[in-house]
């Protein structure tokens, strides 16, 4: 670029200048628009394989489980006043995210039960996303650092820590949550730019519905004050109006999530956390929870440099206790204290500081995840750098436009994007990206279901209880497959036993292990095997509606039904929502010559599920027991209407 003589440059160091003129060159809007563009296609291209995927992991909880999700439309009002797992089972500690659960409700009234059309719209709200990074950077920098914006919003766009995000549905609450609060800032920016009123309130509500689709855009209370007063100070009067603006809405959404859940912002305590997903509930003595916790973060820093291997879980034993005597734990503790000291000595000392924002911002918002002071529900997931990985990503961004595009102040960087194509910057950016998106098409091909997820990951983390139990049981399920030959069968038997018997080594108290070899061992007819696993099964997890269904069915296969009447009775009594024990009940009572109380729940079934036909059938036999022959004829007439051959014995 040309400079002007006697004209001194508009930005020596840092970023945030005040512009002379709000009016932007149409040059520089069709450059943001191609970059956009480019930035939205590769996007969607790096996650089109995803859309050949079904349901994983926990799709279930939020879609194809959920009983609300499932009535549509018309589930909408009770989505919005409900806690979030409230369709799937009525749980004692539970978190507030409606609007994602809208979305799926609106998706299953419009869609059915499509995972196609699920992943689709998980790949347009992720390209949404990327170009409302890069957006959000450009402005901030006061579109002088457009290189290292687009840079940023490139390496956030590829980098395969956020496959879980985009290829597991359920992860739609990450991605609106990210979508809607830079939406929110881009609009804030608007505001701070030309105080317009309509900017501010538009912002908020943008935010608002952030906060509706995950309750960590929390951390924005820091994030947003530490742009408006230290980089965009464009207005103080305005600044602080933002500023209030944020805290009003965090606020609101504190209230009505307090009032919907009957409890504080931060529900539950330790007790409410499963030992399996987050270890730090009970840190042996040989170890340290600080200690662990370090290691844990490491593992961030470890996956954003080198994304190998990802997992579905990293519950118990991935990351396992230790104490200060472990090198990686004094390793990561050393790095975090070097970055939080440079982030805050580079913030004091040098104004406007691109470098010290970016620190900053990976530490702010991972911090929630940090387990300190207080845990969360899991040690460690991808998901819960989503949002962290935005600084990692300028960071990287901004050392490729000073040390390999040589790019010392913004007017340099107004020469426009071609500054990536100097060949240090293409001998870097180009092989990561080739080997990054890589990795991201290869892991979306895992989370195809949850027999590919769970055996690929298991087969990855050997010492994950929980991951091992995974796989173990869902090849147990994968056994009903009738087009399997039973030499097919056996091998997979045999492989699930091996899952299995592996995943209680790794931890004896995994509960969901016991269960599947006492499902095996029924399966082999392995009666008193089985029974062990049960009792061990039930006496690990009392409360756990599943385990219970699965020690019932022990019962009813062994012709026990008092035993298996008790635990489906108990499984209503857990969960009073959940209706689909009144057949198992009514059988139990019909195999126990109760016929009053067969026939009552056998009617009960037919008005709670009214597309299961199997109660009908039941009702005929009931009815023929006690010599109604009239009404055993009545609804043997209703079953031939979907099984023609059927007949009263």
């Amino acid at each position: 670029m040309t400079k002007v003589a006697n004209k001194k440059p508009l930005l020596s160091k840092g970023i945030g200048v005040k512009a002379k003129s709000s009016h932007v060159p149409k040059k520089i809007v069709s450059r943001t628009a191609k970059l956009c563009f480019v930035l939205g296609f590769l996007s969607f291209l790096l996650y089109a394989n995803t859309l050949q995927n079904g349901y994983a992991m926990d799709d279930g909880l939020v879609i194809t489980k959920n009983k609300l999700v499932g009535q549509g439309i018309k589930a909408i009002p009770s989505l919005l006043i409900t806690p979030h797992l409230k369709g799937y089972g009525n749980l004692s500690v539970d978190t507030y995210r409606p609007f994602s659960l809208v979305m799926f409700a609106i998706e299953k009234e419009l869609f059915g039960y499509s995972a196609a059309a699920g992943h689709f719209f998980n790949i347009v709200l992720y390209m949404a996303c990327v170009i409302m990074l890069f957006r959000f950077f450009d402005k901030l920098f006061d579109r002088k650092k457009t290189v290292a914006a687009f840079i940023a919003a490139l390496l956030f766009a590829i980098h395969p820590i956020h496959t879980e995000v985009v290829a597991n549905i359920k992860s739609r609450d990450e991605l609106l949550c990210f979508f809607f609060v830079f939406c929110s800032l881009n609009l804030f920016i608007n505001y701070a730019q030309n105080g317009k009123i309509m900017k501010l309130l538009a912002g908020a509500a943008l935010l608002f519905l952030s906060f509706l689709s995950k309750e960590t855009v929390i951390t924005f209370i820091v994030v947003i004050p530490l742009v408006f007063f230290f980089y965009l100070d464009k207005s103080k009067k305005r600044s602080v109006y933002i500023t209030i603006t944020t805290v009003v809405v965090a606020f609101l959404f504190i209230v009505i999530r307090a009032s919907v859940l009957k409890a504080s912002y931060v529900s539950g305590g330790n007790a409410a956390i499963d030992f399996l997903a987050n270890q730090l509930v009970d840190v042996p003595a040989s170890a340290t929870a600080l200690a662990t916790e370090m290691l844990a973060l490491g593992f961030y820093i470890k996956l954003l440099f080198v994304p190998w291997p990802l997992l579905c879980n990293y519950s118990y034993n991935t990351i396992p206790f230790v104490s200060f005597s472990n090198a990686w734990s004094l390793l990561s503790l050393a790095i975090y204290a070097f970055l939080i000291i440079l982030g805050i000595y580079r913030q004091i000392k040098v104004k406007r500081d691109p470098w010290a924002f970016s620190l900053l911002f990976f530490l702010i918002t991972l911090s929630l995840f940090s387990n300190i002071p207080f845990l969360m529900g899991e040690i460690f997931a991808e998901r819960f750098a989503f949002f962290a990985s935005v600084g990692f990503c300028l960071l990287m961004a901004l050392a490729v436009e000073r040390w390999l595009a040589n790019v010392k102040n913004t007017e340099e960087v107004d020469a426009g994007i071609a500054m990536i194509g100097k060949p240090k910057v293409l001998m870097v950016l180009v092989p990561v990206s080739l080997l990054f998106s890589c990795i991201t098409i290869a892991r979306n091909n895992d989370w195809k279901d949850d027999y590919t997820l769970f055996t690929t990951d298991a087969k990855n983390a050997p010492g994950n209880s929980r991951l091992l139990s995974y796989a173990g049981n869902e090849i147990i399920r994968n056994l009903k497959n009738k087009n399997l030959s039973g030499e097919e069968k056996a091998n997979m038997s045999n492989d699930a036993m091996e899952y299995l018997e592996s995943s209680i080594i790794a931890y004896q108290g995994n509960a969901e292990a016991h269960a599947g070899l006492m499902k095996l061992f029924l399966r082999k007819k392995m009666f008193d095997s089985a029974l062990i696993h049960e009792q061990l099964a039930v006496q690990l997890a009392p409360q756990n509606i599943d385990i219970l269904n699965n020690a019932a069915t022990y019962f009813f296969q062994t012709q026990q039904y008092r035993q298996a009447l008790w635990l489906f009775k108990r499984n209503q009594q857990i969960d009073s929502n959940d209706v689909g024990d009144y057949g198992n009940i009514g059988v139990c009572y019909y195999y126990l010559h109760i016929y009053d109380s067969a026939i009552s729940n056998f009617k009960k079934a037919v008005i709670s599920i009214p597309e299961n036909k199997k109660p009908y059938a039941e009702l005929a036999l009931a009815y023929q027991a006690i010599g109604k022959m009239d009404s055993a004829l009545k609804y043997t007439q209703i079953v031939k209407q979907f099984e023609p051959n059927f007949k009263l014995p």
